[in-house]
């Protein structure tokens, strides 16, 4: 091989290797939205005339579930037809448009570029088919009633002309916005009018409150929406300088102050771009009230059905049989028991209702019977039919038990060990609370308990000491015992219960049961001093830890509400405004002008330490 072969060969491989060394990292990842360029017709026109809207963006897009996304208000029998072409937006309408009317259409999450998925939120395209675009809003936010959480999926905000109670269950509205992740909406571009106004998750995406499940929130009173009654209501609050002069058709985005009746007001001025977004005005200007938007704040709830139905039913073990229904039995619910062998036969049973009377478990007695796979039940209760009135309906059950199958055929051939009574209290190395009984779960429902039969020692060092205790039955629960003691701090403790203590409506005898336990160092606790403020009525304050409620108080006047005995959690506080003085929660009733009961929370959770009082102060708004 020559010289200057081998040079020009190593000249080669330098020049790869550099630029190897030297190759592009690709630079920063595009988290920018789509961005309109322009639109024909523009955005925000009046005297508009076209069939076709053409929006060109400045990179490729894609639509995502636009015919689900895209809100057109006031509402079209036919949506419009949603199309791509490059970068372009074409959209079609497919009826003849409303004289005198402002349109607005929002895109929702629709629209994102194709590499990256950025998407452009919210888009707007406005336009009027009259002289003049509408400029007034209503905008607000969104709760849920029961808990005050914001609803995760967007929820239709409805604004109806006609003021009669039934429009939401008959008539489409006349505008239309929706809720964001967070529960703030704006229903934009309104004319000057009063309206319904009303929040609903629609089932069925027809715009009528027409499926029991569905959920709603309304106003209770009529919204008059004008700049005039805007600028009363900030004179009234004391927002309102009559020096300075806003124009009433700025487009703004607006801060909330909260006002009297659940109506805000409040501004940051922002101007309105043709393409949609909004450059706020320096922050050095002085910031003004919104005189063209009201603010409403609307808690969701979904009405208690008055639809009677068995929700469920199971047979989970041969024994037992459990019934769920929607709403609670009257006095006038029967069941029989239906025999294909002897028509009349009876079956042997042990009822228990809930305390609520909302669902049934029926225990059944007789061997010979509940070893049958099949089991059928008449159950007859009261109903209302289509017409509203009261029927008693039949339903027949069949009530279906399977063995579950064992690994292997040797399983099924061994022979089966005689059943036990099993009793399960604290697991393993748990501590029982000293502000609690000891629980005795069963596995049968309980019959007898023979106190002589059960016995409690109290370990002090290494001698045992008989302790006194008490013991009962669990009311509401036909499988539970209750052991209650005075409970020592970081107590050794021995519970022996010997055979027959507890007996079951089934034959099924129990061994000799012993349960060493301990119990908590009164130290581990900590304690919450509540300090209600501004009491007005009966009120369920409740505590809630890891999304139950571990306590709750009935509070009917302002003062200290103690919470003690807590373990080391973070708590939040929870107050309900128990109107009724029912002690729960109520949720509200569209046709009947019920409001749900009013909830409020604490802003901040509580982290309690053991060993720690934690003075906490609430002023109550409602």
């Amino acid at each position: 091989m020559s010289r200057r072969y081998l040079y020009l060969l190593s000249i080669a491989l330098f020049c790869w290797n550099c630029a190897q060394q030297g190759s592009p990292s690709g630079g920063p990842r595009d988290e920018t939205p789509p961005r309109v360029l322009e639109s024909e017709p523009p955005n925000y026109s009046t005297r508009f005339e076209a069939n076709k809207i053409l929006i060109t963006f400045d990179e490729f897009i894609v639509l995502d579930n636009v015919n689900q996304e895209l809100i057109v208000s006031p509402p079209m029998e036919e949506k419009p037809v949603v199309k791509l072409r490059k970068k372009t937006l074409v959209i079609q309408f497919e009826e003849e448009l409303k004289e005198n009317t402002t349109y607005t259409m929002n895109f929702g999450s629709a629209i994102k570029d194709l590499h990256e998925g950025n998407k452009l939120l919210n888009f707007e395209y406005v336009f009027s088919t009259g002289d003049v675009l509408d400029s007034l809003s209503v905008k607000g936010t969104l709760k849920y009633a029961s808990d005050l959480s914001v609803p995760e999926d967007p929820i239709s905000i409805m604004l109806y002309e006609e003021l009669g109670d039934s429009v939401p269950l008959t008539r489409i509205p006349l505008y239309v916005g929706r809720s964001d992740d967070s529960g703030v909406f704006s229903v934009n571009n309104l004319r000057a009018d009063t309206f319904k106004v009303f929040a609903l998750k629609d089932g069925n995406n027809n715009f009528l409150f027409d499926l029991p499940s569905e959920e709603i929130a309304f106003l209770d009173s009529n919204l008059i929406v004008n700049a005039e009654f805007a600028r009363q209501l900030l004179m009234e609050a004391g927002l309102y300088d009559t020096t300075r002069q806003s124009p009433d058709t700025t487009h703004l985005a607006a801060d909330t102050l909260e006002l009297d009746g659940g109506i805000q007001a409040g501004g940051e001025v922002s101007q309105a771009l043709p393409d949609g977004s909004e450059v706020v005005e320096d922050s050095v200007q002085e910031k003004g009230p919104d005189l063209n938007s009201i603010f409403v704040d609307l808690f969701l709830f979904t009405e208690e059905t008055q639809v009677q139905y068995i929700k469920d039913y199971k047979r989970p073990e041969r024994r037992k049989m459990e019934l769920v229904f929607a709403m609670p039995l009257t006095d006038t619910f029967r069941y029989s028991y239906i025999s294909p062998e002897s028509p009349g036969e009876t079956l042997e049973l042990l009822e228990y209702m809930s305390a609520g009377r909302d669902s049934l478990t029926l225990w059944i007695r007789d061997s010979l019977d509940y070893k049958k796979d099949t089991l059928r039940i008449e159950v007859n209760y009261t109903a209302k039919d289509t017409a509203n009135h009261f029927v008693t309906q039949t339903d027949t059950l069949s009530f279906l038990f399977r063995k579950p199958r064992t690994k292997s055929k040797k399983e099924d051939e061994e022979e089966i060990p005689p059943e036990k009574l099993e009793v399960k209290t604290i697991r393993k190395n748990g501590d029982q609370d000293l502000n609690r009984e000891l629980a005795l779960d069963i596995n049968l429902p309980l019959q007898t308990i023979r106190d002589t039969l059960i016995h409690l020692y109290h370990k002090p060092d290494t001698i045992e000491l008989p302790q006194s205790f008490r013991v009962s039955a669990d009311p509401s629960l036909l499988t539970r015992v209750w052991i209650s003691a005075d409970w020592k701090s970081e107590g050794q403790y021995r519970l022996v219960l010997y055979p027959g203590a507890l007996t079951s409506i089934y034959p099924v005898p129990h061994d000799t049961i012993d349960i060493p336990f301990k119990t908590r160092d009164v130290e581990y606790y900590g304690q919450i001093l509540l300090d209600l403020e501004n009491v007005r009525n009966r009120l369920l304050v409740q505590l809630i830890s890891k999304e139950k409620v571990v306590r709750e108080q009935v509070v009917r006047v302002s003062g200290i509400c103690t919470f003690s005995y807590l373990a080391p959690l973070e708590y939040k506080i929870k107050v309900i405004h128990d109107l009724n003085g029912n002690g729960k929660w109520d949720t509200g009733k569209y046709l009947d002008k019920i409001q749900p009961e009013p909830v409020e929370i604490l802003p901040v959770s509580i982290t309690v330490r053991s060993n720690w009082d934690h003075d906490v102060t609430m002023r109550l708004e409602k």
